[in-house]
């Protein structure tokens, strides 16, 4: 589960384990750590880590060219085979100094600058994604919070996050364990095309791993106008849409096939209504709750939201 601030309290209430991952903290998640030895197919299994570590070092730019790509795809293949070859011994475990070492020993110039680039992220003052994975699980409701994350690199920790989600389905499912992922403020992956295509991904084949993923986002013109997001509401069975803005309706009602009428209760509707969308049918629910409650409390976040404003 990915979150901002105003989760707290309610992690707190369930017993939830909160991780913060930010340049002002120790705890540690090294984008390359792996399941490979949870994998069935290594081959699949070292392309798939080659498209998150695409997706993973073009978070830290505006986009890599194509010579730069083929040159993330050799070093990514090249520290993997090794970790392979040494039977997944813990020294030669990947990490973003050995992918940063690879570069160096790679002959074309456009490895040479592309080291330099990412230097500040390995032994600059970036480094917070060169360190080894220091966190421990150890409650069934966790949440990963990346708010106090600078924003240039904001983007880089969700993708980051989401890829330990990933191994750790992989580990859950050998368990036989189902995992249910929240991925709150889901416009901002969709950002750049490797990211995008790479939550696509996860929201495609996530199923295969006994996990429920959930999206949420009040930027819904932002997920509408990208193509990888329109994929994933068009295969959402299950949808909850509450107020929407009048321009952003028309996509979301032939999106998940809403009439007219039923638009209405999503049009200047007050808190706490909306539509439920499940399958083909269509629920319209009221749920407005006492402000004197302890659900109210739980949830709100008005409060937090004039704060940041």
């Amino acid at each position: 589960m990915i979150l901002n601030g105003e989760y707290y309290p309610l992690i707190k209430a369930f017993g939830g384990q909160s991780l913060s991952i930010s340049t002002n903290t120790n705890t540690y998640i090294n984008p390359f750590d792996s399941s490979l030895q949870y994998e069935k197919d290594d081959k699949e299994a070292i392309k798939s880590k080659s498209e998150f570590v695409l997706a993973f070092i073009e978070s830290l730019f505006s986009r890599l060219s194509e010579e730069q790509k083929t040159i993330v795809d050799r070093c990514t293949n090249n520290i993997y085979e090794e970790y392979q070859l040494h039977n997944f011994n813990e020294e030669y475990e990947p990490d973003f100094k050995k992918f940063y070492d690879e570069l160096l020993k790679q002959p074309e110039n456009e490895a040479k600058n592309l080291a330099l680039v990412i230097e500040r992220y390995v032994i600059g003052g970036m480094d917070i994604f060169s360190k080894k994975t220091n966190i421990e699980i150890k409650n069934r409701f966790i949440a990963f919070d990346i708010s106090e994350l600078p924003p240039s690199i904001q983007k880089t920790g969700y993708l980051v996050v989401l890829e330990h989600i990933m191994n750790r389905l992989h580990r859950n499912k050998t368990l036989g364990k189902h995992t249910w992922i929240f991925i709150d403020e889901f416009h901002i992956l969709l950002a750049n095309q490797f990211s995008s295509e790479y939550i696509a991904k996860i929201y495609k084949t996530g199923r295969k791993e006994n996990a429920i993923p959930t999206i949420i986002t009040q930027n819904i013109e932002d997920v509408i106008k990208n193509e990888d997001g329109r994929k994933i509401l068009s295969n959402s069975e299950f949808a909850m849409i509450l107020k929407q803005k009048p321009l952003d309706l028309p996509p979301i009602s032939k999106i998940f096939d809403i009439s007219d009428e039923e638009a209405r209760y999503v049009t200047d509707s007050p808190a706490g209504q909306g539509i439920i969308v499940f399958g083909d049918d269509k629920v319209i629910f009221r749920n407005q709750v006492s402000k004197d409650s302890y659900i109210y409390e739980l949830n709100q976040t008005s409060n937090m939201q004039i704060s940041r404003g």
